[in-house]
């Protein structure tokens, strides 16, 4: 049974979608919140997870950009929970304490709920599996992915995510984390090309903003097309085409039958600065 702490995390997650026009089912960009609800996002080439500022008439998160690429979104999000209820100034460093959920402080333990529960609302998640008739406790690691990249989360993220409402068990949730995303994506994929962070698009799902940073992989459905300029083509498999984001700004993709398109955003490796500028080609 869940206690006062992670429920107010879970209320509040749901004030504020709603107050921003989403519902409780469709995934989120974080960074496209925080600008709504003006609070700035600047990426910073320091190592750390991330820091929240508060001042009169001045909300600023910092995110490393060394942290993995889904990871900052979440830790965004994390950064974003200060904000919301008020904690004023706090300083997320990486360490081996802060990674284990017993050595949090209640505001952690309350701004991480926060943040899983914004990105990754329990009825959305369900609703992505049932698309597909997938159930999560016989479903593949493959499968688990691909829900991820829907929510644009961490694979672990989300299988943490599922154990917490018992959308898989305890030994479903080990079997799971025992396979890594590069595992999942040399099973399924082979050898392209050196470790990267990568998104699986099947189609299936409410077209929104796909964010990339140049390097990452995007896994599409076979006859999707796109602008070359952008999006590299790297191989080709039975089901898939595998492409490798290029070069800096915002393109789109189309499937074949054009009745699904989605934006893509590349934002170059590594990229320091806020992140409302992060996709612009200068």
């Amino acid at each position: 049974m869940m206690n006062n702490l992670y429920i107010q995390g879970i209320k509040k997650a749901s004030v504020i979608r709603l107050k921003l026009g989403y519902d409780l089912y469709q995934p989120i960009n974080i960074y496209d919140v925080c600008e709504k609800l003006d609070v700035d996002v600047q990426f910073v080439d320091i190592n750390m997870e991330g820091f929240y500022i508060s001042k009169p008439n001045f909300n600023r998160i910092l995110i490393s950009n060394k942290r993995p690429f889904a990871r900052r979104v979440f830790t965004c999000g994390h950064e974003l929970g200060h904000h919301v209820f008020n904690h004023g100034l706090k300083l997320d460093i990486l360490n081996e304490d802060t990674i284990n959920n017993q050595f949090k402080d209640d505001d952690e333990k309350l701004v991480d709920t926060f943040s899983a529960n914004l990105l990754m609302p329990i009825a959305g998640v369900e609703s992505e599996f049932l698309k597909r008739n997938i159930n999560p406790s016989t479903a593949s690691p493959l499968d688990f992915y691909i829900i991820s990249s829907v929510f644009g989360v961490g694979y672990q993220s989300l299988v943490t995510h599922c154990r917490i409402y018992s959308l898989i068990n305890e030994f479903k949730s080990i079997e799971l984390s025992k396979v890594t995303p590069s595992k999942i994506f040399k099973n399924e994929f082979g050898n392209v090309g050196d470790k990267s962070h990568f998104k699986i698009i099947d189609g299936l799902s409410d077209p929104m903003p796909i964010d990339l940073e140049i390097s990452n992989y995007l896994i599409l459905p076979e006859g999707y097309i796109v602008d070359e300029d952008y999006l590299e083509k790297k191989i080709n498999t039975k089901k898939s085409s595998i492409f490798s984001a290029k070069k800096t700004g915002i393109t789109s993709i189309t499937s074949a039958s054009g009745d699904m398109s989605y934006f893509v955003r590349i934002q170059p490796k590594d990229y320091v600065g806020f992140a409302t500028y992060r996709h612009l080609e200068n």
